[in-house]
């Protein structure tokens, strides 16, 4: 009877727990929600042999300032935060990850904004 237990505990957090604690490596699509309309961009997040990596595209901008890459990146589990830099101004981000999705927000100074996103096709 505790080998059936101790088996379905295991199977039981295979399925909940989040592989190897970086369910937010890959690709997402995500938009903050601002006063000024919805910014859409390719986040591109990767493991690297120091930690992680964040890049980012604005979708639809070309022509915009993009910000530079993440810092400060901390990925625990389904938790997330790191900063991105456009000029002088520092946007923190945050959130966590449920499956393909994640919800969080964007910060810059005391304003904040929604930021959420949805795991781009095959960016695992």
């Amino acid at each position: 009877m505790r080998i059936m237990a101790v088996l379905a505990f295991v199977l039981l957090a295979s399925f909940t727990a989040p592989a190897f604690g970086q369910s937010f490596v890959g690709t997402w699509t995500a938009t903050a929600d601002t006063p000024g309309g919805k910014v859409s961009e390719t986040v591109t997040v990767e493991k690297t042999a120091d930690g992680y990596s964040i890049n980012a595209t604005l979708v639809g901008a070309e022509s915009a300032p993009q910000a530079g890459p993440g810092t400060d990146i901390v990925i625990d589990g389904d938790h997330f935060s790191y900063k991105r830099s456009a000029g002088e101004i520092v946007i923190t981000y945050s959130g966590v990850v449920s499956g393909n999705t994640f919800i969080g927000e964007a910060q810059i100074g005391d304003f904040k904004v929604p930021y959420n996103g949805v795991r781009a096709a095959g960016g695992n």
